[in-house]
């Protein structure tokens, strides 16, 4: 009954500990409130971009669409083509419907094919250069102030398809307000593009507000941004990253010329093709009705009949040439007369840019100006040379890495810039520090992948990753993650690309959006063992954890995983994912760090900056104890 009182005295509103309780509850409240009104805006600002800084996009080679009279009130697009009164938006849309359906009309005839493509000739006459380098007929991109190039003003007019670069822009971590796209003519010699890269770099500070720009350059528009430095210096840029930047040309060039060694790498391309499809089910219906020979050889008529003649007076073309073939090419097919203007600008670029490219971005790098480079590798060309490549361009071109091919030898080294496979050699890459490395990965993929995506945004706009080592859940070297690329795998406990002895558990994820079933594993070179139970069913996104049977090598020992599924499409397709690893010894440790969870595979959400996050605990822990110290206080008063 005294219990029950005393309740009730504290219930009681005129009693002085009633009072004091409420005064307690506000003061927790308050200092609660103030806690999160000081922790939030941190909180907040550490888990988005450190700040808005515009973004320019440098497409790659044939990326931006071209017109007749661009500058007229009716401008007539004649790049990409138009096919039956249409014009083709996207490579997707030309090798997913039109071309198929071209080859199934000609009985997968290669010449009745190219034949049906002549309504071609009458665009490729329309984007033909004459001998200086310069349009035959006024054709260009679009004209305009930077504003008019900015993404969420493209997306309003119902302008996107304009830029095959789409998924970047997608991708990146800031409004479509701070994101301007750069259409350059794409046929001219980068000493000329440079110059109206420039011009655009004003504009974006002009519309933004901003005294500095971040770049993401594509391919052909990271030897364009390598140029742009050379030429007018990196002042105005804060970061930039290269994907896959056709630094010193790609080998491809060769092989068009010397058509007589133009081979297709039939089930690559294949492959290829479904990597720049928006969705997975997009090429389906049409994609395995192909017959990779008749493709092959009407892929090859196509660069002998159109492409070949046509990119003689492209003094783009003539940049991409790597230095060491392009005196013999310049001899045996530019007039030292006829084509003058031609050499003169290719020269520069063999000359003066790429032979010091190394130079250039290291100068850049001193200067304040942060860079990175992503690029695919171990791929072979898709003109039949065997160079390590991302089918497009070869990985000594995009990186300056040392590079060997499949096959090969690899790299006696245990430094951590060399490769799980052993065929890379990054030391010796451009920027050794600051070059990421995506095995199996196609050509300007990045967007797709869901890892490259978020280390893309990080790179640009976050502060957690500054070099190759600085954060552990990006390592230098990485296996690809796109859709299309139906599975990936990692050993527990090990880098990407690493096996160790300390791993019995296999960890594989499904990438697709639509259902897997695995199959069967198979380790080659190596005597690993991975019983499956049966078939396993993935969903999309979900991880499977797999115990397998295997003993440590005596010695470094790189073997390949093969990974055979079903990609539950409307037509289920069957197949095979191969992954290269290193097996090390019991006495090696791992080359570089690890650290990140064991279900993760892919790359985690952004996450908060180590001094941030100690600001936060601080806050909010300060803040809990003023809330302690008053309720002390208020029961003192009591006790007295």
């Amino acid at each position: 009954m005294a219990k029950y009182e005393s309740h009730a005295v504290c219930l009681d509103k005129s009693s002085p500990f009633r009072y004091n309780i409420a005064m307690t509850k506000k003061i927790i409240s308050m200092a609660v409130v103030i806690s999160f009104l000081i922790a939030l805006p941190i909180a907040v600002h550490a888990s988005e971009p450190i700040q808005h800084i515009p973004v320019i996009i440098v497409p790659g080679y044939a990326g931006s669409t071209l017109f007749l009279n661009p500058e007229s009130d009716t401008p007539q697009q004649v790049w990409p083509p138009v096919i039956d009164g249409a014009a083709v938006r996207s490579i997707a849309e030309l090798l997913g419907h039109i071309l198929p359906r071209l080859i199934a009309d000609a009985g997968g005839n290669a010449d009745e094919v190219v034949a049906r493509l002549g309504e071609l000739s009458p665009m490729l006459d329309s984007i033909t250069l004459v001998a200086d380098g310069m349009p035959l007929h006024p054709t260009g991109p679009l004209q305009g102030h930077a504003r008019d190039f900015r993404w969420d003003v493209l997306q309003q007019r119902g302008q996107a398809y304009l830029s095959n670069q789409s998924a970047i822009a997608n991708a990146l971590a800031v409004p479509h307000d701070y994101i301007y796209k750069f259409f350059n003519d794409w046929r001219l010699s980068h000493t000329q593009t440079a110059d109206h890269l420039h011009e655009f770099i004003q504009e974006v500070m002009e519309d933004s507000g901003h005294s500095r720009v971040n770049v993401i350059a594509i391919s052909h528009g990271g030897q364009q941004l390598v140029t742009y430095f050379h030429q007018h210096g990196s002042e105005y840029i804060d970061r930039a990253v290269l994907i896959a930047p056709a630094i010193r040309g790609s080998h491809l060039t060769v092989d068009i010329i010397e058509s007589s060694h133009f081979v297709f790498n039939t089930a690559l391309l294949m492959r290829f093709i479904m990597t720049y499809i928006e969705h997975e089910t997009m090429l389906t219906p049409h994609f395995h009705r192909i017959d990779t020979a008749q493709l092959s050889a009407i892929f090859v008529q196509l660069f002998r009949t159109y492409l070949q003649p046509l990119a003689t007076h492209f003094g783009s073309f003539w940049d991409i040439i790597p230095s060491e073939h392009y005196p013999r090419l310049r001899e045996l097919k530019l007039d030292p007369i006829e084509h003058a203007a031609i050499i003169a600008r290719a020269d520069i670029m063999h000359h003066e840019i790429m032979p010091q490219a190394d130079e250039i971005l290291r100068h850049t790098q001193a200067n304040g100006t942060r860079l990175a480079i992503l690029a695919g590798n171990g791929l072979p060309l898709v003109g039949g040379s065997a160079l390590n490549s991302d089918f497009v361009i070869n990985v000594s071109s995009t990186t300056g890495a040392a590079a060997r091919e499949a096959g090969h030898a690899p790299f006696a080294n245990t430094s951590p810039h060399i490769s799980p496979c052993g065929l890379i050699d990054a030391r010796y890459a451009y920027l050794p520090m600051h070059t990421w490395f995506f095995n199996g990965q196609f050509h300007g993929q990045t967007a797709h992948d869901r890892y490259a995506r978020e280390l893309t945004n990080l790179l640009l706009f976050g502060d957690t990753v500054t070099n190759v080592h600085s954060d552990p859940r990006f390592p230098q070297f990485r296996h690809s993650t796109t859709p299309i690329d139906g599975l990936a795998a990692r050993f527990a406990g090990n880098v990407c690309g690493y096996f160790t002895a300390d791993s019995d558990l296999l960890l594989v994820q499904n990438l697709s959006d639509f259902e897997v079933t695995l199959l069967n594993i198979y380790a080659h070179e190596h005597e690993l063992r991975v019983p499956l139970p049966g078939r396993i069913t993935l969903r999309p996104g979900e991880i499977k954890r797999l115990r397998f049977e295997s003993l440590a090598p005596a010695e470094r020992q790189q073997f390949r995983l093969e990974l055979e599924f079903i990609r539950e499409l409307a037509v289920p397709t069957r197949e095979t994912r191969s992954l290269v690893f290193t097996a090390l010894p019991a006495h090696e440790e791992l080359p570089v760090p690890l650290h990140f969870a064991e279900e993760q595979l892919t790359a985690a959400p952004l996450r908060l900056a180590p001094v941030r996050m100690l600001m936060i605990v601080i806050t909010l822990g300060g803040s809990l104890a003023l809330a302690g110290i008053a309720i002390g206080i208020v029961y003192k008063k009591k006790l007295n």
